[in-house]
């Protein structure tokens, strides 16, 4: 969700009308809904499996965090240090890939800041949207645009082997 319009909005879980408005390719059949909405934590918590706090670059306490060794800025180059600093390198292919993690950094672009993060498990592509609901989407694509509350464009691509557990 865009920053204005996700910080008026009353904590709800999207109905699926409403979500086609804010990301006009999530049509039945390219996302499930996977929680409800939760205002607790971001997409950059749910990216890091942490689903207590807020993640943002000079935030702490309470429901906030930001690793204190990342820069505390919020940079596409603070944002691949976090992740790079979890063991991710950077790859080209944007598809999923059974035995790794990855995290696909969208950016605005207007001014190329990071706007959002999803995940894969090796599965299936999965975001927090904003203070809204967890989805499960079959690609980036549906989330990428300049329409609604898009989220720009795919910037960078990151993997990591799964972690056995």
């Amino acid at each position: 969700m865009g920053q204005t319009e996700r910080d008026h909005r009353p904590l709800r879980t999207i109905d699926p009308d409403e979500l086609r408005a804010c990301f006009p390719k999530l049509v039945s059949g390219t996302y499930k809904p996977a929680s409800k909405a939760t205002a607790r934590y971001n997409c950059m918590g749910f990216a890091n499996d942490d689903e207590r706090h807020w993640w943002e670059p000079g935030l702490y306490g309470g429901r906030y965090h930001w690793p204190p060794t990342i820069r505390q800025q919020d940079t596409l180059e603070s944002w691949v240090e976090l992740f790079t600093s979890q063991g991710y390198t950077q790859v080209e292919g944007r598809d999923i890939e059974p035995g790794f993690e990855k995290i696909a950094i969208f950016v605005n672009l207007t001014d190329m800041s990071p706007t959002h993060v999803a995940k894969s498990d090796g599965n299936i592509w999965k975001s927090k949207l904003g203070k809204g609901q967890d989805i499960e989407h079959i690609s980036l694509e549906v989330l990428e645009g300049d329409q609604g509350d898009e989220y720009g464009v795919v910037e960078r691509v990151m993997r990591r082997p799964l972690k056995r557990t």
